[in-house]
């Protein structure tokens, strides 16, 4: 399994930071940054990571579909002559294949992925770029998957000896996690503004190491940083919100189980 490789690519809303155009570029950069990796920490890093290179293992290659129980001497489908009906385990459930071909929903030729996926960049084969316009990305049975939908077909064996761009490759390179929303671009953008604010010396609302504050016989408390912390919000209302509604349980990263007939694979 892959580990969070932090967020990249979020492209924040500012619409509500009037004076973000104001902001040297600099600090500019600095706060999208500091916004987005605080917003992937509060939310389990469940959104848009950074571009990962996927290398698939096809089934042919990987040594077939699944464990057959008839013959056990087999042991993958499609191997020799057999009943009429043939059980095998497919991601973790017994089926009975009794149709010619690919059973199921599956399309003519895809390719699974061992994570979620919120946007594919690119497809290499054989060192060479395949035009976006030839796949599609889909979901079947909850596991993305890639279609080929020009008529080819991907690979279903290749070579992990050789580099990513040498013939005889196949590598998808993609980000992993849910696409972000536009409630998320929001978010990262008023948080980028203040730390924005608080960079350049503004007033902003992040909360500040004060714990009262009386004056003219008015009161001031404001909320202990640390405090705001441990509960896995920022201190910025519009901010919080958002990460509640995504994250209610503050939990550090989505929930995982490790199976072997998911699809198979390496990184690099």
């Amino acid at each position: 399994m892959t580990t969070p490789t932090g967020p990249c690519d979020w492209d924040i809303d500012t619409s509500c930071c009037p004076d973000w155009a104001s902001y040297d570029p600099g600090v500019q950069a600095r706060a999208t940054a500091l916004a987005t990796a605080v917003l992937d920490g509060l939310t389990g890093h469940q959104f848009a990571q950074c571009p990962i290179a996927y290398r698939p293992c096809g089934l042919r290659c990987a040594g077939g579909g699944g464990y057959m129980t008839w013959p056990v001497g087999m042991g993958v489908v499609g191997g020799g002559a057999g009943p009429w009906m043939v059980p095998y385990v497919d991601a973790g459930i017994w089926r009975n294949c009794a149709c010619p071909g690919a059973c199921g929903c599956g399309a003519r030729c895809e390719t699974p992925f061992p994570t979620s996926v919120a946007a594919v960049s690119e497809v290499l084969i054989d060192g060479v770029v395949l035009d976006p316009s030839a796949y599609r990305l889909d979901s079947w049975r909850g596991i993305p998957r890639l279609v080929r939908t020009d008529g080819g077909c991907f690979p279903h064996c290749q070579n992990m000896d050789l580099p990513a761009d040498a013939d005889g490759a196949y590598v998808i390179t993609y980000q992993p996690g849910r696409p972000l929303p536009e409630a998320g671009r929001i978010a990262a953008g008023d948080l980028a503004c203040e730390f924005a604010k608080a960079c350049s010396g503004g007033d902003c609302a992040l909360p500040q190491q004060l714990a009262s504050l009386s004056r003219n016989g008015v009161d001031l408390q404001v909320v202990e940083p640390s405090t705001v912390l441990e509960q896995g919000l920022t201190g910025v209302h519009s901010v919080d919100l958002w990460v509640q509604s995504v994250n209610p349980r503050r939990r550090a990263m989505r929930s995982r189980v490790a199976s072997p007939d998911t699809a198979r694979g390496r990184f690099q």
